[in-house]
C-alpha cells in the first residue's frame, strides 16, 4: 500500500465528515438544552426571582408612599393648582381654537380627497368591466442559480 492509500484509509471521506459534523452539532444542541434546563429549574434562579420580586415590590411601595407624600404637601397641592390653571389656559386659549379648526379642516379635505380618489377607481373598474383589480400586472421574476 503506498503512502497516498494510507493517507486516503485515515482521512475520514466527505460524506463521514458531514455525518461526524451533524453528530457533533446534535450533541452540542442537547447538551446546551439539558444546561438552559437544568440552570432554569435551579435553586439559584428561584432565588433570585424572589429576590427580584421583593426588591421590586419595596420599590413599587417606596415610590407610591413618596408620591402620596408630596400629593399631600403643600408643594404638591400648589403644583396640582398650577397644572389645573395651566390646563384650563390651553383648553380655552385662541390657539387651541384656531389648531383645533385648523386641523379640522384639513382632516375634511383629506377625507374629501380620499373620497373623489376612491371614485376615480371604482369608475375606471367599472369601464373595464368589473375584473378584479384593474391596476393589477404581472410582473416577470428571473430566478436565481441556486
Amino acid at each position: 500500500m503506498n503512502e497516498e492509500e494510507k493517507s486516503q484509509e485515515s482521512t475520514p471521506q466527505a460524506g463521514d465528515r458531514k455525518d461526524d459534523i451533524g453528530d457533533e452539532l446534535n450533541q452540542l444542541a442537547e447538551s446546551f438544552g439539558r444546561a438552559v434546563k437544568a440552570a432554569w429549574n435551579s435553586e439559584q434562579r428561584y432565588q433570585l426571582e424572589t429576590d427580584l420580586n421583593r426588591g421590586l415590590r419595596s420599590l413599587v411601595d417606596n415610590v407610591e408612599a413618596i408620591l402620596k407624600q408630596f400629593n399631600e404637601s403643600d408643594q404638591g397641592q400648589e403644583l396640582k393648582e398650577q397644572a389645573g390653571k395651566v390646563v384650563e389656559k390651553v383648553r380655552t386659549s385662541k390657539v387651541t381654537a384656531d389648531l383645533k379648526e385648523g386641523l379640522t379642516k384639513g382632516l375634511q379635505t383629506v377625507a374629501s380627497e380620499m373620497k373623489e380618489f376612491a371614485q376615480d377607481l371604482e369608475k375606471k373598474q367599472r369601464e373595464r368591466g368589473g375584473k378584479g383589480d384593474a391596476t393589477a400586472q404581472d410582473i416577470p421574476v428571473e430566478k436565481g442559480e441556486e
